[in-house]
């Protein structure tokens, strides 16, 4: 059996705690279930028997930035993504047909698909692409958070990725060859949401 990181063991805390649904969960919720099932990760330095929350956070906001959560009014929830990823890692891997995107993957293609950004690009005027269909493209806008926005610049990468590896098509080379120019066009603005 391969030893699972922290973070993994994070995500199979959650999905546990949500049965597999996306649902909000307290952060009080989550360390103490941590504790409960990898106690020697997650226990306080020279007191063995109570948890430390600093752990867990840290790993909390890690996995935001993978995209495989998202946080509000303290309390945090698993994405879709973030469900595939604990279904795969953690549940019959073999039920799951690695031929095909995901809904998440599918939703995050037809929406890049139908941006304006991908409009621009594809008729070879990613000079007139602005700030704002880069937002659109990532599904964010100029209020979001700089975690969220990493989370997002993720889940795109990833279907981007997935969609290369699974249909490896004249979209899968479109698809790339957007996002990395838009990464290179607006390397600013990501490195500034960092």
């Amino acid at each position: 059996m391969i030893a699972l990181t922290k973070w993994q063991k994070i995500l199979a805390t959650m999905f546990d705690l949500c049965s597999g649904q996306a649902k909000p969960l307290q952060y009080e919720d989550i360390v103490v279930e941590a504790f409960k099932k990898y106690s020697e990760d997650f226990q306080l330095r020279g007191y063995p028997q109570y948890p430390d929350s600093s752990d867990a956070h840290k790993q909390l906001y890690e996995m935001k930035k993978k995209g495989l959560l998202r946080t509000a009014n303290k309390t945090f929830e698993l994405t879709e993504r973030g469900l595939e990823v604990a279904k795969q890692m953690f549940h019959d891997s073999s039920a799951v047909n690695k031929d095909r995107l995901t809904k998440q993957e599918e939703s995050e293609i037809s929406r890049i698909l139908a941006s304006a950004a991908f409009r621009f690009f594809q008729a070879e005027q990613g000079d007139s692409i602005l700030d704002t269909d880069f937002y659109d493209y990532l599904g964010v806008t100029v209020r979001t958070s700089r975690g969220d926005f990493q989370g997002r610049l993720s889940n795109v990468k990833h279907a981007i990725q997935a969609h290369a590896e699974k249909r490896n098509d004249i979209t899968s080379l479109a698809l790339k060859n957007l996002h990395d120019f838009l990464v290179e066009q607006f390397k600013e603005e990501i490195e500034y949401r960092r």
